[in-house]
């Protein structure tokens, strides 16, 4: 019979045991899982020219901090998600591609005004 009192470290390391011979997933466990980083998106300082020098930004529900950079053709309603801007490397700008669910998103929010627009994502 166990004393009351304080748990030790050990006592509940028991408890976590348990849990995981039952399918559940111990603390150490859970961070060994890394998230997939995405690659990078670039886009070369030649091909940026055909684009508006003002690009449009729009943010998501997911990250509203981080703003999503969407760019213009000159004279056409065509528009390129580049995603979130990370870097300038080289000759290049460097993005973060957008999730599927954030796509969807600024691809909602884009089309509200510009209903016959072509849309594509880097």
């Amino acid at each position: 019979m166990k004393e009351s009192g304080p748990l030790s470290h050990l006592d509940n390391r028991e408890g976590l045991t348990a849990n995981a011979s039952r399918g559940q997933k111990l603390p150490e466990q859970e961070g060994s899982m890394q998230k997939q980083v995405p690659a990078k998106k670039r886009i070369s300082k030649l091909e940026l020219a055909k684009y508006d020098t003002t690009p449009l930004y729009f943010y998501t529900e997911k990250d509203s901090l981080n703003r999503v950079t969407v760019l213009k053709e000159t004279g056409k309603e065509i528009y390129l998600v580049a995603g979130r801007y990370s870097k300038f490397e080289d000759d290049s700008r460097l993005y973060t591609p957008l999730t599927e669910e954030e796509k969807g998103e600024v691809e909602k929010q884009l089309r509200m005004g510009r209903k016959d627009a072509l849309i594509s994502f880097l």
